[in-house]
């Protein structure tokens, strides 16, 4: 399913970029580079003359069209010029991830933040490889990435369920409430025991 949705996402947020973030933030419709990726011609560049900037975006069309092995090589590319892209290193993670590769992921996204440590996708996405393994480190990063952004509707929900699977019901009713609170449409996926009861909702709207 992943794999089909290479420009969608792993749960929101993790969508192969250029250079934009995802969940509470709308990708932007040019690539946006980071420092790394000015539009300059790179010395040490491809053979093809391409800057970091064109090579990402070339390899978020190969994903799209679903040829990842191309997209792999290209953003391996852009590492050759410009070792520290945090957009390659995240698309690297993606693509490992898709394949069912969670380890080689995290490593990708440990790169990608160790040139942007508040970098929220590749935080996202590899709060979500540890969910199975590594819960309480999930939970760690979703409270760092909300900390970061207070509007990350999905993280809250993914939060409230590895805190609900823990035990901790009223943390976990909390982080519900907050992703609700920020979109609706997440209601659907909240565990039905921490969804407010429709007689309450309907006697507080009564009541106003």
């Amino acid at each position: 399913m992943i794999a089909r949705q290479i420009l969608g996402s792993l749960a929101c947020g993790a969508v192969l970029v250029t250079g934009v973030a995802a969940c509470s933030e709308k990708a932007a419709d040019k690539p946006q580079t980071s420092n790394s990726g000015k539009s300059e011609k790179s010395s040490g560049g491809a053979d093809n003359g391409s800057t970091p900037a064109d090579l990402l975006k070339l390899g978020v069309e190969q994903g799209k069209s679903g040829d990842l092995d191309a997209a792999k090589a290209t953003f391996e590319k852009v590492l050759t010029s410009d070792a520290n892209n945090k957009f390659a290193w995240f698309n690297l993670g993606f693509i490992a991830q898709s394949r069912n590769q969670p380890d080689e992921a995290i490593s990708n996204y440990d790169k990608a933040l160790a040139a942007d440590a508040k970098y929220k996708p590749a935080l996202f996405n590899k709060a979500i490889a540890l969910e199975g393994k590594a819960p309480t480190t999930s939970m760690d990063i979703y409270r760092s990435i909300v900390s970061i952004d207070n509007k990350a509707s999905t993280a809250y929900l993914r939060l409230g369920i590895l805190l609900s699977r823990s035990g901790d019901d009223a943390e976990a009713r909390d982080a519900f409430k907050a992703a609700v609170r920020l979109d609706k449409g997440l209601t659907s996926a909240v565990p039905a025991e921490y969804r407010p009861d429709p007689a309450t909702r309907s006697t507080k709207s009564a009541g106003r």
